[in-house]
């Protein structure tokens, strides 16, 4: 009877080794070979552009070469030593942009140990010096960012490819295809952010048409109209704080923005609900954004519709700071009710779109509830009022929505919209032109700079203080860096102290009832004071970072023209990164006031308004004030984020070009192509300067 082995004598049979040493045999094999790894970034120290070097370099480069022979040897003997157990190294599985993602993420946590908070426990760090060292941390972080960026972003997908779909569609960027190709070959990657940014402006051919005008004034019956669509509920009041935007898609459909970030898609029932009081009454779903997608004509050609909350009193007030809770539109279309006069929040509506900048056209809507003769004393009337109070000549256009007022619309998209959306693309596509040239202008001087045979780049070098350059773009960029911060700063304080609107509110209650208002107060009235009591310290932090960012901008456009630079940061976009912020809204509170405690005296009189205050008006502004803060949260990091991006595009920019003129930028000997790139600039630049003058 033949003898049975065991597997593992079988194994031994073999001469394999078991499991167990055949697992050290390949942990043991893969170390050396890290170990190899080590050696030959020692051998390859000189080459590096580290700063920190880590060895004293004492090898030849023809000794290296002889020790990476080695190396080689000693890696093929690994292989056969795998290869002697029927083994070879198994096939990576890290995909090389998660290794990369994830150093980065390493990196930006010890970037973030830098900050003056942080660095406190190691000593207190001086007042002088908290700025430059918020400036250097966010430095480099804006460096990380964009590294990320360029992983998650343009490895998907490729910019030149962008820029090729682009030319295909009939815009001419040529140029611009020119200058990523020069840009990559060249290292040039301050200027990426620049060249995508630009790409998304030609990408985006919407011209946003928003719709303002008082609760039931008759926007969404008109949308509605409009689009030939019942996507907009109608009959109900719209939730103020939540702007609706709808755009062409082939089919149907909506999706809904949270305060926590999350989109969704709604089915078109949910969404009528999200988006009106009725549905969602004092916007319990805490929705920030609503889109709709419907298949029009009308919108075919790019035209996106806004359905737009009533300013209320935030248009009555009339302050600057109204400005940031408008829209970023296009075009602005005012409605006024036909059936209700005008009113101080229909003018102050128009003073802050033209206050913003925005082209306005005035409606009345529901103009069927007028006859021919009323309807023209109407539109005079309302004519003549805006030109009286604020100085301006426009058009009144009346318009309705029911079915015979049809080809009123029809004539109002062709001969108002029509035209607007066409010179909309062609004032979109001349600014974008116009930055082109800047940016071909700043990469001819950093070309100039380091191939070093102009004279501008000495002139430059000698013209400016580059160490005091060096601290302004520290500065600015450590102050916009920390915006996030102090908003959030702010914005958590007014969402988990709701007593210090309630103690705020006591005192204006007192002071008119010590005053003398012999009356009665309303529930209108004090849910309308508790809302501006919540706007005006959102206004005030909202000021407060809009002036850092000017600021910013006015220290950039000086350092531009230190550097003698074209590429000048422009204020009319500085301010739309801060539009768009989210409004407070809450309920009319149960809640009244009398004005007969005032013989009591000032102090019982606080007391008792603000116990009042506190029973029926605590526990509902606790609530909306969570919500609210949700939807602050994601603003503030939208916003911030492009602010840093908007003062990184530049000032990255600009300390490279200082880089290169104190001869400290990475790459700065010039390539053979170097030349060869700077002459097609040059040779374009001419030719594009002589065809204008012709022009």
């Amino acid at each position: 009877m033949p003898e049975v082995r065991s597997e593992t004598s079988e194994r031994q049979y073999r001469g394999e080794l078991n499991d167990a040493q055949q697992r050290r045999l390949y942990v043991t094999c893969s170390y050396i070979d890290k170990l190899l790894s080590d050696i030959e970034q020692v051998l390859h120290e000189t080459a590096s552009p580290s700063p920190f070097p880590r060895h004293v370099i004492d090898i030849t480069p023809a000794q290296a070469r002889v020790l990476e022979d080695h190396i080689r040897r000693v890696r093929e003997q690994l292989l056969r030593t795998l290869a002697w157990q029927q083994m070879k190294p198994e096939p990576p599985e890290i995909p090389a942009t998660r290794s990369v993602l994830t150093h980065l993420e390493f990196i930006d946590i010890a970037v973030e140990e830098l900050k003056p908070s942080y660095m406190r426990g190691s000593g207190t760090v001086p007042d002088n010096t908290k700025d430059e060292l918020n400036g250097i941390v966010h430095e480099l972080r804006s460096v990380v960012t964009s590294m990320q960026r360029y992983i998650r972003q343009e490895f998907g997908t490729n910019l030149q490819s962008r820029l090729e779909e682009l030319e295909q569609t009939g815009h001419d960027v040529g140029l611009l295809r020119s200058l990523e190709e020069i840009i990559t070959r060249h290292g040039l990657v301050e200027f990426r952010s620049r060249i995508a940014s630009l790409a998304h402006r030609l990408e985006d051919n919407n011209l946003e048409v928003a719709f303002f005008g008082r609760v039931s004034s008759g926007k969404s019956s008109l949308l509605n109209a409009l689009l030939d669509t019942h996507v907009l509920p109608i009959g109900v009041n719209p939730i103020t704080a939540v702007p609706t935007k709808l755009r062409y898609g082939g089919t149907l459909r909506a999706e809904v923005t949270f305060a926590s970030g999350r989109v969704e898609e709604v089915p078109l029932e949910e969404f009528k609900q999200l988006v009106s009081e009725q549905g969602n009454p004092g916007n319990v779903r805490s929705v920030v954004r609503a889109m709709a997608e419907v298949p029009s004509p009308r919108l075919k050609k790019g035209i996106l519709l806004v359905d737009t909350p009533g300013l209320g009193s935030l248009a009555r007030r009339g302050a600057a700071e109204t400005l940031a809770y408008l829209p970023a539109c296009d075009l602005a279309l005012l409605l006024i009710d036909a059936g209700v006069s005008l009113n101080d929040e229909d003018i102050g509506t128009l003073r802050l779109l033209y206050e913003g900048g925005i082209p306005s056209i005035v409606l009345l809507s529901k103009a069927d509830l007028l006859q021919d003769g009323d309807l023209h004393r109407v539109t005079e009337y309302i004519r003549t009022q805006l030109k009286d109070e604020l100085g301006i000549n426009t058009e009144v256009h009346p318009v309705s929505s029911l079915p015979k007022y049809s080809p009123v619309l029809d004539q109002f998209f062709e001969r108002e919209l029509y035209p607007r959306f066409e010179q909309a693309r062609s004032l979109r596509e001349a600014s974008v032109a116009r930055k082109i040239g800047a940016l071909r202008d700043s990469v001819i001087a950093a070309l100039e700079t380091t191939l070093n045979r102009e004279k501008r780049g000495r002139e430059v070098a000698s013209a400016i203080d580059a160490s005091e350059i060096e601290v302004q773009l520290r500065r600015i960029n450590g102050e916009i860096g920390e915006q996030r911060t102090m908003l959030d700063q702010a914005f958590l304080e007014l969402g988990e102290r709701p007593e210090i609107i309630v103690a705020e509110l006591a005192e204006m209650v007192t002071a008119r009832i010590c005053a003398g208002e012999n009356r009665n107060f309303t529930p209108f009235e004090i849910s309308e004071w508790t809302h501006d009591a919540v706007q005006r310290r959102v206004d005030e932090a909202i000021a407060k970072t809009r002036k850092s960012m000017m600021g910013a901008v006015e220290t950039l456009m000086e350092i531009a023209g230190e550097m003698s630079r074209s590429d000048l940061p422009s204020t009319k976009d500085a301010e739309l990164l801060l539009r768009e912020v989210p409004r407070f809204e809450i309920e009319v509170i149960p809640l009244k006031i009398a004005a007969r405690w005032s013989w009591l005296g000032r102090t019982t009189v606080r007391a008792l308004v603000r116990s009042n205050l506190r029973e029926h008006l605590g526990p509902l502004l606790k609530e909306e004030l969570h919500r609210y803060k949700r939807a602050l949260d994601l603003w503030t990091e939208q916003a911030s984020r492009k602010m840093v991006a908007f003062v990184n595009s530049y000032s990255d920019a600009y300390r490279a070009q200082l880089n290169r003129v104190r001869g400290l930028a990475e790459g700065a000997e010039a390539s053979p192509e170097l030349a060869h790139d700077l002459a097609r600039l040059l040779r374009r630049d001419s030719e594009q300067n002589s065809e204008a003058k012709e022009a």
